[in-house]
């Protein structure tokens, strides 16, 4: 997104003041630059591929890959328009609004995250208390140490300009930003829907946020979405820490060796708690401050 800004005051200040060659055959151009796109976006959905092959379980760990992907994906959008000359100021006004919408929507899906994350930590430390219990009072601690339930808060987008309007006539340079634009909103729907449903336990976000990504033509996308359909909900640290607590109560809390092993999982399932919650606060930051600079540019006067 600044790099979105930083071409975007270039343009104010330089208005049609240079012209390049490529400009006679802007067509051509477009469809090489979009090509471009598509491959760093293929590259970055290929690594995320290749992370995935070493286990087909949802896990903490591959949730915040996901995340990081996030900036990628916005890079290689900002890197298009740069390389096209083509910054936000000559957009026509329906790209503009799909752009701001998107960075909107992406707000509102990372607090939904956010949310989550939250109640799961909440749930990891009355399991903590309950297992500290185990050497003082082990019939207190046994009827406290329920497992983790993960529950859905995700209540949907609001319908605000969620996919870009192909049916508009849009050409050369636009007719690009158009479609680079579809396929960042695409997968950005779909890596926050996969994360909310990670931390929720809950498939709800996933399919509805990948009913979004459907025009998504992207080869590594479909092939990727279609392994993340096999990984199920509920994340692998989750499900150990439930396992090692079913364990500690089936030995009635008398089990020394079941109760550290417990303890030893919630201590990983709090790392990757907290490590994702840096990353969606870090991705939050950014499309926030992207957005209101962006936003600022507008509302200067142009010289």
């Amino acid at each position: 997104m600044l790099l979105l800004l930083q071409s975007f005051n270039k343009h104010c200040s330089k208005f049609y003041n240079h012209h390049h060659s490529r400009h006679g055959n802007r067509a051509s151009f477009s469809v090489s630059c979009l090509q471009a796109f598509d491959a760093e976006v293929s590259s970055c959905l290929n690594q995320l591929l290749l992370s995935s092959s070493d286990s087909t379980t949802l896990s903490f760990h591959w949730l915040l890959q996901l995340l990081q992907a996030l900036p990628v994906l916005h890079r290689a959008f900002a890197k298009l328009v740069v390389d096209l000359d083509c910054p936000v100021a000559k957009w026509g006004a329906d790209l503009v609004d799909g752009y701001l919408n998107y960075s909107l929507n992406l707000l509102d899906l990372l607090n939904s995250v956010s949310f989550s994350l939250s109640q799961l930590g909440n749930s990891r430390l009355s399991l903590a208390y309950a297992l500290s219990l185990v050497r003082s009072s082990p019939l207190m601690a046994v009827a406290r140490l329920n497992p983790i339930v993960m529950k859905r808060n995700f209540m949907g987008l609001e319908n605000r300009g969620i996919v870009v309007d192909r049916k508009k006539g849009y050409s050369g340079e636009e007719w690009a930003i158009e479609r680079a634009l579809a396929t960042m909103m695409g997968i950005g729907y779909w890596v926050c829907g996969v994360v909310i449903s990670g931390c929720e336990g809950d498939s709800t976000a996933y399919l509805e946020m990948r009913r979004l990504a459907a025009g998504v033509v992207v080869p590594a996308f479909k092939e990727l979405d279609s392994v993340v359909s096999k990984m199920g909900s509920v994340p692998e640290e989750v499900k150990e820490v439930n396992c090692a607590a079913k364990e500690v109560v089936g030995s009635g809390g008398g089990d020394g060796e079941a109760a550290e092993e417990m303890r030893r999982r919630l201590e990983r399932l709090e790392k990757a708690v907290e490590r994702l919650v840096k990353e969606v606060d870090g991705r939050f930051s950014e499309v926030l401050d992207g957005r209101s600079r962006l936003l600022d540019a507008f509302r200067q006067p142009k010289h």
